[in-house]
Formats: structure tokens, C-alpha cells, sequence
């Protein structure tokens, strides 16, 4: 400590009969590794005393033009003490104080509120004591301005004592609360116990402690904690260099223990590791997970099961990660995707190879479910791959991934890969009942040699062929873009060829049909399973093969067309037919911004209408179609409507 600057005295006298002293101290700077002082002012007039301070730097805060007025000031050879004293900082409400020194002895009370007391004493040896009772956060406020914008409430009681070898503490916060100004961080009713320790070797301090969380909510955006009597231990070393947690370890009832240990500079994490033994993964969904991938707009998520995972961190970043599930479970999106019985073990290591297995009891993509199977997978660095190919059974066949390798890079990329899959003939027939669909007969089977996915999009690399209706449907130029984000979307070429007929009419009960026709479906785009946009065409396959329609095919279709075809049926004697001849089917839709702009026949437009089907053969009947713009919601509507009730649809 140093100190530069005049001492002016006058008028002092002891003994039995002292006179009143008058005292006027100047000091232009006073310096101590905790405290600066500048241009320091006492002034002691008739028992009364008055400091000023030019500038105060205490704690990392400067404050200016700072007041210490001693309504009574004892002096006294060898002690002094200030009564009903009150301190006033620039900008807060004055603090009413007592201070006392004698010999190498302070005492300090302070009572910034009615019923708060804080109470200091550091002795001559170096020990040091601090009491506090129902004591607020506005001190801690006034001292530390930073805090001031978290609204600090609550109460604080213990005590803290010690000196250069040893310190301990024991202390209980109560209705504690804060809030950010940006609504990001909130706290309430809060309430918390501490206790910890210290003891002094050579440089080195030894710290041990313990807190508990019993009551109140905690909220960091998007994640909200209920208080569970958390309890954590920990114990460790510090020095001017660092710091290193031998032992950490949080007790949470609900979730599980999370140990941790670590290390490092008072600038920068060195190294440290988080092992979390025994989880309950559904705890963890609601608590932490779902409303960190809710709050990116993400589907909900419910897990289930236990499990267990470790990480290891070194100063160049993570070093190792290991994950073990035992049963675990997920629910994505109220059951649209759910996987059951997830058990295995996965390690992955910065700079070696690592193989685990995951083993899956059941996997369903909404009614449609998987057996039971095993994901072999090989970790090197940043690339996740398949150690051999996988077969997961589905429907009496199985889906084979022939090969998978993903690679994770940094940036908005994030992951890029590619995968190869095939799907062994399956009866459609068992896959559309599965999936709700109307019950569809043929085989659907694929190989897809070649699906890459880079910067949030998959693709396809070749042809996706299935065979329906006894024909056969293609689909090209395949893109799912951002596959996991909230609004997946879903690009395609689609071409179908020969399809009967018959066996579609009788599938979607729209009316009886028989023939065949063939399918254009280009720049198709879907999103959220709903169609944004395409260019459809349906024609007549080539060829020679019989071709009838039914009267409730032609309402089905006038539907289509807004067409007057029922009426002329049913006004003539064409109304004692079932069904008709027809030489041509031709219907186009080109949707965008929710209308379809529709059309017929190619050549075949009639007096401002277009036809849809060209007569033919006895009795022949031709429908007309004359809404060329129809909303593309309503259409659909309205034919589901008709289909279900089987009465003709009016389009408007």
C-alpha cells in the first residue's frame, strides 16, 4: 500500500477534558490490490465527520464524487469509531452504516434496508468475518452494476469467515428471482443452500463444497427447470494460474448423477470430462431436449428408457464421446415415427477408428412396422459409416442398405453423404393396408444405388420404378430438401405408364372403368405432404383393349370438369344405360398458387369447353368440361366428398 498526498490537523487535545477536535485530511491517492482511492477529503468538525472521495475503483466498478457522513464521530487514541454514519454512492439511495476501528481491528454494519444487516469484521491476524442477515441483492446491485439490469430479488443468511490458510462458509438464499431484460433468463421463488471450504497449501488453495436446489423455477431460453432437490458436491484446487475439479458430482432424482471432472486456466477450459452413468431418457426429453429442438421448429419428441453416455474434452476440442441406450424409446411427432428397444453401445474418438452396434427391437413409420434388427457402424473422425450392409424386415420382405457414409463438416453444410438401399418385391396390397391407404394389388420394388445428401438436400441417383395397376410408375429428378427441418419439401418427376383402369377405379371406388391409361407428372413440389405445384397430364395408353365407363364415373369426372354430362345422362333415354363406350380419356391440371388450371383432350376443345372423354362405340357418351380454373382445396374436397357418398359434387 502506498499513499501520496497533505495532512492538515488543528485543534486536536486529549486527556480528561479534551476539547472538540477539528480535523481536515487530504490524500490525492491511496492504492491497495483490492482498492484505489483518489483524491480523498476528511473534514471533522465538533463530533461530526464527512469523507469525500474524488474516485472509488472497488470490485472492478469506479464510482465518482463519493459521500461518508458520520452523524457521531468518536476519536480517540488508538480507535475511532463513525455513528449513524450513511453512505452515499452517485445515482443510489444512501446506505446507513457503523464503522469502528481499534488497534488493527475494523467492524463495518451495514443496513441498506429495515430488516437487512451486514455485518464485517477483520481482525489484525488477517481473519476475516461476514454476516449477513436477510440481506437483499440491492448492495450487491449498487456494487456491481452489470447486475443491475437482471432485476436481483430475494434474501440471503449465513456466514463466511477466514483467513490466509483456511475460509469456510455456510449460506441459504431465499424467494431469489432475476429476469433479463430481453425476457431470455428468469428466475422465481428460488431457494438455495451452500456450504463450502477452503484450506491453504503452499499456493495452492484446496475448495470443497456442496449446494442444493429445493425449491423454485429457473428458466434459460428455450429450456424451463423445476427445482427436484438437486444436490451437488464438488471438490478441487485453485492458484493464481487455474484452477482443477478433482470431483463433481449433481444428483438430480428425476434424471440421474452427472459426475465431472476438469482443469484449466482462469482464460480457457484444458481438459475435463462429464460421464452420465444411469439417465432416465424421458426425464431428459422433457426436460432439456424437447424444448431446445421445439424452440428450431422441430417436430415434438417424447423419449423413454435409460441409458448411459460420456465425454471427454482436451484444449484442442472433443476428444471422445460414448452413448450407451438400454431400451430406450422415441415418439417423434405424436407417433408418426417411433422406435422401440434401442440398446447398444457407440464410441467415437477423435483420431482412431472405433465399431459399435446399435440393436432395434421395432421401428414404424405411422402403421407401418419394422422386425427386429442390428445397425453394425464403424466412427473415424468425423465420418459415421456401416460396417457391413443392413437388413431390416418389413411386411414378409426386408429393405437392404447397401452402403452408408456421412461425414460431418463444419459450417452450413453441416453433414454430406450417400447411401444405397434396395427394396425386395413387397405386396402392395399389405403395404397400403398398413398405411391406411385403399387397398392397392401388385409389387413395389426398388433399387436406388445412389442417394447423396450435402447442404440440408438428398438426391436421387437414378430411377425409383414400382409396378402398380399392372403397370409400371418411375420417378426422376428426386430431391428432398431440408429432410430434417420444419417445412421438408419434396421435388420429382413422375411417369406412369399402362396402368389399368379397372383396378384403379375399384380401388379408389371412384366408378367403374376399363382401359388403360399413361401419366405425366412433371415439377412436382410438395411440402408438408401437400402439393405446391406440378404439371399433370393423363391420356389413353395406345393401343386395343376394351373401354367402358359407368354412370357414376362420368358424375366423378364431371366433377372434375364442372361439365353437364349427368344432366344430358339423365334427361334422355341414355339413363337406362349402366355404363358407356368411350374412344378417348384426356385430362390435364397445371396447379399453381392453390388453383388448377385445367384442360382435356388435346384438339378437342368444344364452345368454350374442353373434352375430358371422347364418346364412342353404343351408346357413346362425350363430357364436356367448362371450369378452367378451379380451386385446387376445393376440388379435393369435393371429390373425396362425392367418392364417399357416391351423389354427384357441384363445383362452383
Amino acid at each position: 500500500m502506498w499513499l501520496a498526498g497533505g495532512i492538515l490537523l488543528a485543534g486536536a487535545a486529549y486527556g480528561e477534558n479534551p476539547e472538540p477536535l477539528d480535523l481536515q485530511l487530504q490524500l490525492a491517492r491511496l492504492e491497495h490490490p483490492f482498492v484505489v482511492i483518489e483524491a480523498l477529503q476528511l473534514q471533522v468538525h465538533e463530533g461530526q465527520g464527512e469523507l469525500q472521495i474524488g474516485s472509488l475503483a472497488l470490485l472492478g466498478q469506479r464510482w465518482n464524487r463519493v459521500r461518508l457522513q458520520c452523524g457521531q464521530l468518536d476519536l480517540t487514541p488508538g480507535r475511532w469509531r463513525c455513528h449513524q454514519g450513511r453512505l452515499q454512492l452517485p445515482g443510489q439511495a444512501a446506505i446507513a452504516l457503523e464503522l469502528e476501528q481499534q488497534g488493527g481491528d475494523w467492524w463495518l454494519r451495514l443496513q441498506p434496508g429495515a430488516d437487512e444487516m451486514w455485518r464485517f469484521r477483520y481482525q489484525a491476524n488477517g481473519r476475516t468475518q461476514l454476516s449477513l442477515h436477510n440481506a437483499s441483492p440491492r448492495l450487491l446491485t449498487t456494487l456491481l452494476p452489470s447486475w443491475r439490469a437482471k432485476a436481483l430479488q430475494g434474501r440471503l443468511n449465513g456466514e463466511l469467515e477466514g483467513d490466509a490458510h483456511r475460509f469456510k462458509a455456510r449460506l441459504s438464499l431465499s424467494q431469489a428471482g432475476y429476469s433479463s431484460p430481453d425476457g431470455r433468463q428468469a428466475a422465481e421463488a428460488l431457494q438455495l443452500q451452500f456450504e463450502i471450504q477452503g484450506r491453504r497449501q503452499a499456493q495452492v488453495w484446496q475448495v470443497q463444497g456442496s449446494a442444493r436446489w429445493s425449491a423454485g423455477l429457473l428458466y434459460q431460453e428455450p429450456v424451463l427447470l423445476e427445482a427436484d432437490n438437486q444436490r451437488l458436491r464438488f471438490a478441487g484446487r485453485v492458484d493464481g494460474r487455474g484452477w482443477k475439479l478433482d470431483e463433481a458430482v449433481l444428483d438430480w432424482p428425476r434424471l440421474g448423477e452427472i459426475e465431472a471432472q476438469g482443469q484449466g486456466s482462469w482464460q480457457a477450459l484444458e481438459a475435463g470430462q462429464l460421464r452420465l452413468p444411469d439417465l432416465d431418457l424421458q426425464t431428459l426429453g422433457e426436460v432439456l431436449l424437447r424444448p431446445w429442438l421445439e424452440s428450431r421448429g422441430l417436430p415434438r419428441m417424447a423419449l423413454s428408457g435409460r441409458g448411459g453416455a460420456a465425454l471427454k474434452w482436451q484444449g484442442s476440442g472433443l476428444q471422445q464421446i460414448s452413448l450407451e441406450p438400454r431400451g430406450a424409446g422415441l415418439v417423434l411427432d405424436s407417433g408418426r415415427l417411433a422406435l422401440e428397444g434401442l440398446s447398444g453401445r457407440l464410441e467415437w474418438q477423435r483420431d482412431q477408428v472405433r465399431e459399435g452396434e446399435l440393436r432395434l427391437e421395432r421401428l414404424a413409420l405411422g402403421r407401418l412396422e419394422t422386425g427386429a434388427f442390428r445397425v453394425p457402424l464403424r466412427l473415424q473422425g468425423r465420418e459415421l459409416a456401416l460396417r457391413q450392409a443392413l437388413h431390416i424386415p418389413l411386411l414378409e420382405t426386408q429393405v437392404v442398405v447397401d452402403h452408408f457414409k456421412f461425414t460431418y463438416l463444419p459450417g452450413p453444410g453441416d453433414w454430406q453423404g450417400r447411401l444405397g438401399l434396395s427394396v425386395q418385391p413387397l405386396a402392395l396390397e399389405a403395404l397400403t393396408r398398413a398405411l391406411d391407404l385403399p387397398t392397392m394389388t401388385g409389387r413395389l420394388s426398388a433399387n436406388l444405388p445412389a442417394i447423396h445428401y450435402a447442404r440440408g438436400e438428398a438426391s436421387l441417383e437414378g430411377d425409383l420404378v414400382i409396378q402398380v395397376f399392372d403397370g409400371n410408375l418411375s420417378c426422376t429428378e428426386l430431391r428432398l430438401i431440408d429432410p430434417f427441418g420444419p417445412m421438408p419439401r419434396i421435388l420429382a418427376d413422375v411417369t406412369a405408364r399402362h396402368l389399368d383402369l379397372g383396378q384403379m377405379t375399384q380401388t379408389f371406388s371412384f366408378g367403374q372403368m376399363t382401359g388403360f391409361i399413361d401419366a405425366d407428372l412433371r415439377q412436382l413440389e410438395i411440402a408438408q405432404w401437400r402439393p405446391l405445384a406440378f404439371d399433370a397430364r393423363i391420356v389413353s395408353s395406345p393401343g386395343s383393349y376394351p373401354r367402358r365407363i359407368s354412370q357414376k364415373a362420368v358424375e366423378n369426372i364431371t366433377a372434375l370438369g364442372g361439365g353437364g354430362a349427368m344432366a344430358a345422362v339423365q334427361g334422355s333415354f341414355l339413363r337406362f344405360f349402366q355404363d358407356f363406350g368411350y374412344r378417348r380419356i384426356g385430362l390435364s391440371c397445371r396447379l399453381e398458387n392453390g388453383v388448377c388450371h385445367m384442360g382435356g383432350i388435346a384438339g378437342e376443345d368444344r364452345n368454350g369447353g374442353y373434352a375430358i372423354v371422347e364418346g364412342g362405340g353404343i351408346p357413346a357418351l362425350t363430357v364436356i368440361g367448362y371450369n378452367r380454373n378451379v380451386d385446387w382445396n376445393e376440388l379435393v374436397s369435393r371429390l373425396q366428398a362425392a367418392i364417399r357418398s357416391s351423389a354427384p359434387p357441384v363445383i362452383k
